[in-house]
């Protein structure tokens, strides 16, 4: 059994920041968080590896890609400075053809 913990936009930010709290605890019983693109978004975790199911978001309007900028700042989660699983964290996407963008 995995358990996973969850960050989305709309979810209100005390249970954002309670979910970055128990998935960050050193006795962390969560395997795998997962998180829209609000996860770029002024949290500090402990995260080794960033996967990109899409590089595109729905934006409230239509459906983007996302731009390097948004990228670069959510796959920067990734092995942060006191990272537990120190500096230099892992990022990729699920899709083969979009290897090159998050490199």
């Amino acid at each position: 059994t995995r358990k996973c913990g969850v960050v989305y936009f709309s979810l209100p930010p005390s249970s954002r920041t309670t979910q970055a709290k128990l998935f960050n605890a050193r006795d962390n019983v969560m395997d795998v968080l997962v998180a829209s693109d609000a996860i770029g978004m002024g949290l500090n975790l402990n995260i080794r590896r960033i996967i990109f199911s899409s590089l595109k978001k729905f934006d409230g309007e239509q459906v983007r890609y996302l731009t390097d900028a948004e990228i670069k700042q959510i796959a920067g989660r990734a092995g942060r400075y006191n990272s537990r699983f120190g500096e230099g964290g892992e990022v990729t996407t699920l899709e083969k053809k979009e290897h090159q963008r998050v490199r």
